[in-house]
């Protein structure tokens, strides 16, 4: 026998030790070959009379087992092949499952999709309660269903209302928690597992581990096997989904559909209503889009974006505590770097103190943080009305008004205080790199590091390098991006950058639109129909009138007549329209409820109604042509790293893959046509970008 991917040995007591150690990598995944080899040490212990019980453990640090190969889930090329090949996994948890000896799970690290279905098929489960350790089936954020079992076992130990919440939320749950539900059965520090390994052979050797474990094991509830329960939980589970989703992801509404219908049967029954599930969903375009954006993820991960080595940031300063300014102060303090906050005024200060106390407490009401863990982490926040202080920051960031002079005056005033070492990184959302710093002593610091709104959420972070920015700077800050939870995505310098410049002619397109005397609603509905979080005019109203119409004016004065504002919101700001934050802009707001603002209609100069289609072209094909240039310009990359900053920063549908994937999708000789067609309707902005000419004439796509 090979042992490629698992070491087994025996002690003299019986007991067995099944070592997954697979090789050249520094993760465990579970792809075919690693379960064709577990297969046949099962063989050899289904043999082995001598053997009293087994342990399965992992070699790598910090991970048990990362999942299954989801290269060999996105080579599936037909269903019959998915069936075939997974009936052989689940075949082999089977037989791990009825080995005629107690099997023990020992958790250190990630155990996720395959690894925890393979867990589960374990009698027992000991998980570690770091932070490095969570255990979930996360198979729906691809598109999928847990494959190898997973929906048969997860409610015979959490039970099926729970069973339901973890896997359509693809929810990480640390040991503890995952000991709270009865996922695991005990958990412990990791400098304890051994201990806690040979107190559970001590009591399987006695013969008292069984019943003692089976005592708290949660299982499915009395009540939840009714038929009529089980119906109004999966409906209520529904909706729910749909309320979040919109309808657009069909696998947590199936993997309820599984749920609910094999729960009562056997487990032989269900694993045949699992796969039947399974593998129309794994060959679905849904399911090959959402893969391809976590590979890309994946690599993000790993791109440094610079060969220079990063600088360590011990501390960190924010000048400028607004919205941005407070959710950046707030995300370096979540992460245990110390900060101070830097504004004119103390009310300003203790505005973005109360904000980020806000932040720590939402989270603390999820469980995740203690009132001694938030004391800790906003006791490393301090402030000065002066600048001053700064001397031994690593790095400042500016997040004051996206005003050039206000900046630059900035800019002058810290270089004045910090060390010549420390970066000076600007939040600008849309204003050149290279002008702002063109009077900069050491322009070589200085770089754009562009979060988005709400910081707390948003992933996306865009590094932008000005000229005579050092690799070292551009190390620096991606590397702190990485450390605050971040994406960071390096783009050219331009304006808009990378986001703002592909989503500005979307909100300008929709306003046209209205201009023309559209229904704000209706093209609102349209756009979320298609998948946008929010339709255009929502959004315009929470970003803010005036900062949308500050942007479109420097990316119209960057690009000419295709950028051309809607007059529309320069007549709102004479009326004080300004957007949620004042409480009227297309729509009026009260509180959580908002109803469109009926005044709006005297900005209409037409009474055009458009179909459905036109519409949605217009709004997204505009964001494509604008993408296909930035593309085509070198501002990022690649179609993968453009198609993940539109997710992560606009909320552009994950399960269209992105916004170049969508064309790839819908074919680009039929983009081309339909651009060509707007064009001659409404001019030159809809004139289809050089490469996307190109590579309609040479049946080419952005995706292989």
């Amino acid at each position: 026998m090979k042992n490629v991917y698992f070491n087994l040995t025996v002690d003299d007591r019986g007991i067995a030790t099944l070592l997954f150690d697979t090789p050249k990598s520094s993760v465990n995944v579970l792809c075919f070959d690693a379960l064709y080899e577990l297969r046949e040490h099962i063989a050899e212990l289904e043999t082995n009379g001598d053997i009293k019980a087994l342990f399965i453990e992992s070699a790598k640090k910090d991970i048990f087992i990362a999942g299954a190969d989801i290269n060999e889930i996105k080579a599936f090329k037909d269903e019959a092949q998915i069936v075939s090949k997974l009936s052989e996994g689940q075949e082999i948890f089977n037989r791990l499952e009825n080995l005629p000896f107690p099997t023990v799970a020992m958790i250190d690290g990630a155990c996720l999709g395959g690894g925890l279905e393979l867990a589960m098929a374990c009698t027992y489960r000991i998980a570690t309660n770091e932070a490095h350790t969570r255990l979930g089936l996360v198979e729906v954020s691809l598109g999928i269903i847990p494959g190898l079992g997973g929906t048969q076992r997860l409610p015979m130990l959490v039970g099926f209302t729970k069973a339901i919440e973890l896997i359509t939320a693809s929810k990480r749950l640390k040991g503890d928690k995952a000991l709270k539900l009865g996922l695991v059965d005990a958990s412990v520090p990791a400098g304890y597992l051994g201990f806690k390994k040979e107190e559970y052979i001590k009591e399987m050797l006695a013969g008292t581990l069984e019943a003692k474990v089976l005592a708290k094991r949660k299982g499915i509830k009395w009540y939840e096997s009714s038929c009529t329960v089980k119906s109004i939980i999966s409906k209520m589970a529904k909706k729910a989904v749909n309320k979040k989703t919109g309808g657009h992801y069909p696998a947590p509404l199936k993997a309820i559909d599984v749920l609910e219908k094999t729960l009562t049967m056997s487990l032989e029954d269900g694993l045949k209503v699992e796969l039947e599930v399974f593998a129309p969903l794994a060959t679905s375009e849904i399911s090959k889009n959402l893969i391809e954006l976590f590979f890309t993820s994946e690599k993000l991960k790993k791109e440094n974006f610079s060969t220079a080595k990063a600088k360590s940031v011990e501390s960190a300063a924010v000048v400028g505590v607004g919205t941005m300014g407070s959710g950046i102060a707030w995300a370096l303090a979540h992460k245990d770097i110390p900060v101070r906050l830097g504004a004119r005024k103390m009310p300003s200060i203790a505005k973005a103190m109360t904000k980020m106390m806000k932040s720590f407490e939402s989270i603390k009401r999820r469980g995740r943080l203690t009132d001694r863990e938030i004391g800790l982490k906003m006791d490393r926040v301090t402030h000065t009305t002066e600048l001053s202080g700064l001397g031994g920051v690593d790095i400042v960031i500016e997040a004051v008004s996206e005003d050039p002079k206000v900046k630059q005056k900035v800019f002058s005033d810290l270089e004045a205080r910090i060390s010549e070492e420390c970066i000076i990184a600007t939040n600008t959302s849309s204003l050149n790199i290279s002008t702002l710093t063109k009077t900069a002593r050491h322009p070589e610091r200085f770089v754009g590091m562009h979060f988005f709104n709400p910081v707390q959420v948003m992933p996306l972070v865009e590094i932008i390098a000005g000229k005579e920015t050092s690799d070292e700077t551009v190390a620096t800050v991606v590397s702190l991006a990485k450390r605050l939870g971040k994406t960071p995505i390096r783009v050219s310098e331009c304006a808009g950058f990378l986001v703002n410049r592909t989503l500005l002619p979307y909100l300008n397109e929709a306003a046209k639109m209205f201009e023309e005397g559209e229904d704000v609603q209706r093209i609102d509905k349209l756009l979320t129909d298609f998948g946008m979080p929010m339709g255009p005019f929502t959004l315009a109203d929470e970003v803010g009138i005036d900062i949308g119409d500050k942007v479109s004016t420097i990316l119209h004065d960057a690009y000419g007549s295709r950028m051309t504002p809607s007059s529309v919101l320069e007549r709102m700001l004479k009326k004080g329209w300004l957007g949620k934050k004042m409480g009227t802009g297309f729509y009026t707001h009260k509180g959580k409820n908002k109803s469109y603002n009926s005044e709006m209609t005297a900005l209409q100069y037409g009474h055009k109604t458009l179909e459905d289609n036109t519409i949605l072209d217009r709004a997204v094909l505009i964001m494509v042509n604008e993408a296909a240039k930035c593309l085509e310009e070198g501002v990022v990359d690649n179609a993968q790293y453009l198609d993940m900053a539109m997710v992560m920063g606009t909320g552009f549908p994950a399960f269209r893959g992105g916004l170049l994937r969508y064309v790839d999708s819908e074919g680009l000789e039929s983009v081309v046509a339909r651009l060509k067609g707007l064009e001659e309707q409404y001019g030159e902005r809809f004139a289809p970008a050089d490469s996307l000419l190109e590579m309609a004439e040479n049946n080419q796509k952005f995706y292989d």
